[in-house]
């Protein structure tokens, strides 16, 4: 009790009140029966509807958009009644008894997919070629044919499709992009040292269905990394190394090293030794040009740049959730393109670790040719 007591304590020095309020609630079970979304966060309006009702749809999906936009959802289905059942109590929306019930309700004109990673993509081309506006959690595919359905699904879908990586909406990473406007087409260095939950042997991300650890946790830095390159000029042509640590579990403590035709470095390390007591730690460290910066969790970031010296801090912490979350209502939003690419190169680094390759070569046009049947603009 006294460990959960100062963990919240220290959750609400990260994350603020209201969002340690919504984790906390993710992982009550049960919830009491008199808990439930004040009624005065609803707005007139219910279109939103959710299929995958876990911890991530109920505390941080649910917490910033109710933040942004009020209490909108409508509808709700995840295949644990017990987790659907929860989230419809707390939101004051309808339990749907299948997927295809919340895409074709005609009150829902936004869908919002936070279930197993495996099933995703199908559920966002569903929603799209019902014509709804989809937003999908990361990883938006798990195999080559899932993002070709789902490339060729977005490009009927006439920019209804929003992605959930949201590393590139934080505070740090916009005041970084700031900083590079003039450097943005310099080779860089990026660091990143991430400290993970630690799983226990029969998660479901582990299994090769789901896209292991890779498609669950490391495709957020390589799109992290797509995404920085992407100022300027990304390159096509990169070399793949990856150090494992254990090879009878190969998706976690291990280190990829990336590195460019044009000569940028990109070492990305996760690590899961011990389960972190404030939840997962992020550690970046980054050059570029004269521009050099360490981020520290998304709290804080130090900036150097010539003889300037400058420290950011951010609270609460801002990994982009916000902003992410809430793309489809606001005119920010990521370039489909950019996300397409890290996840081909996500997925090819997925098959070299269940293959436990070490070493390839990797090009964004040959894989978007593979699998697209044309390279990307």
């Amino acid at each position: 009790m006294l460990s959960d007591a100062r963990k919240l304590g220290r959750f609400a020095q990260i994350y603020g009140l209201r969002k340690t309020a919504f984790k906390a609630l993710s992982r009550q079970e049960p919830l009491p029966s008199f808990v439930r979304l004040p009624s005065f966060a609803s707005p007139t309006r219910r279109d939103v509807g959710v299929i995958g009702c876990g911890q991530f749809a109920f505390a941080t999906i649910g917490h910033e958009l109710t933040k942004v936009q009020g209490n909108r959802f409508s509808a709700c289905f995840d295949p644990r009644k017990d987790r659907a059942s929860k989230f419809g109590h707390f939101y004051g929306c309808e339990v749907k008894g299948s997927p295809e019930e919340v895409i074709h309700d005609p009150s829902v004109k936004y869908i919002y997919i936070a279930s197993n990673h495996a099933s995703h993509s199908d559920y966002a081309v569903s929603a799209l070629d019902a014509g709804k506006t989809v937003y999908v959690e990361k990883p938006i595919a798990v195999t080559h044919d899932q993002l070709a359905k789902l490339y060729a699904a977005q490009q009927r879908g006439q920019e209804r499709l929003f992605f959930g990586y949201n590393r590139p909406f934080s505070g740090a990473i916009r005041e970084l992009r700031k900083v590079c406007a003039g450097a943005a087409h310099e080779p860089m260095t990026l660091s990143c040292f991430v400290a993970c939950h630690k799983l226990p042997s029969d998660h479901w991300y582990r299994e090769p269905t789901e896209g292991t650890r890779i498609c669950g946790n490391v495709g957020h830095w390589l799109d992290l990394m797509t995404h920085i390159r992407s100022w300027g000029d990304l390159e096509d042509s990169w070399q793949i190394t990856i150090a494992y640590s254990n090879v009878h579990q190969i998706d976690e403590n291990m280190t990829l090293s990336l590195t460019s035709e044009r000569g940028s470095l990109v070492n990305i390390t996760m690590t899961e030794r011990h389960e972190p007591f404030e939840g997962i730690n992020e550690q970046l460290s980054f050059q570029m040009g004269p521009h050099m910066a360490h981020i520290d969790d998304f709290r804080s970031m130090t900036l150097r740049t010539a003889e300037n010296f400058s420290r950011l801090r951010f609270w609460p912490k801002d990994v982009g959730h916000r902003s992410a979350i809430n793309q489809p209502f606001q005119e920010t939003r990521r370039d489909p393109q950019e996300v397409f690419r890290s996840s081909l190169l996500m997925l090819r680094i997925k098959d070299m670790v269940c293959a436990r390759e070490r070493f390839s070569a990797f090009s964004f046009d040959q894989a978007a040719r593979a699998t697209f049947g044309h390279a990307l603009d």
